[in-house]
């Protein structure tokens, strides 16, 4: 880890602390490339899954958070990607594309957004797009209790218990006969059903 990255995941460690957090299943971190994807069910979650994980990564972020001057200068050294998330962002895909198979770690969430009862939502078909072009490992982390610690209904933060589970890493299943268009979204619905499994 670098630095900055290393002093920040050491401040999360101690925020987490204080929720009694448990990691499960650490060592199926691998090494190199690697397209991590988890649940999404409260802003706690990038920072809670880099912090198991046990690795630097990488996030993505709305492009609209970037703002200048203050913004636009923390985040990038937080490893926060830019992505427009409401259009076709092919640039920020190709870059991600990019980073995983030079060897890098990248988070994303397949539903996109925060789940609204902290149940798993479907899938976006970005992800599956990704996957399929990177060709590296997919690694399926679930949390449980960031949604009780900090919903999308509140802003006051709860210091209830959070458990994260890290399953086995896998590569995406492909659907013969279909072009890649087609495959984005069963690719991506894969990710959901496998992070689902993690109890």
């Amino acid at each position: 880890m670098r630095p900055f990255y290393r002093l920040a995941y050491h401040l999360v460690g101690i925020e987490l602390f204080f929720h009694r957090i448990r990691i499960e299943g650490r060592e199926n971190v691998p090494q190199g490339g690697c397209l991590i994807v988890s649940n999404h069910v409260s802003f706690m979650d990038p920072t809670t899954v880099g912090w198991a994980v046990e690795r630097e990564i990488y996030y993505l972020g709305r492009k609209s958070l970037f703002k200048p001057p203050f913004w636009s200068w923390f985040l990038p050294i937080c490893n926060v990607l830019p992505i427009d998330r409401d259009a076709n962002d092919i640039s920020g895909l190709r870059r991600i594309i990019k980073m995983l198979k030079e060897g890098h770690a990248v988070l994303i969430f397949p539903e996109g957004t925060r789940s609204p009862d902290g149940t798993i939502q479907p899938a976006e078909p970005g992800p599956g797009l990704v996957a399929l072009k990177a060709g590296v490992p997919i690694l399926p982390v679930r949390i449980f209790g960031t949604y009780e610690s900090l919903s999308r209904h509140t802003k006051r933060l709860t210091f209830h218990p959070i458990r994260v589970v890290i399953g086995q890493p896998y590569l995406p299943t492909q659907v013969e006969g279909r072009r890649d268009k087609e495959s984005f979204a069963p690719v991506a619905q894969e990710m959901m059903d496998r992070i689902a499994e993690l109890r």
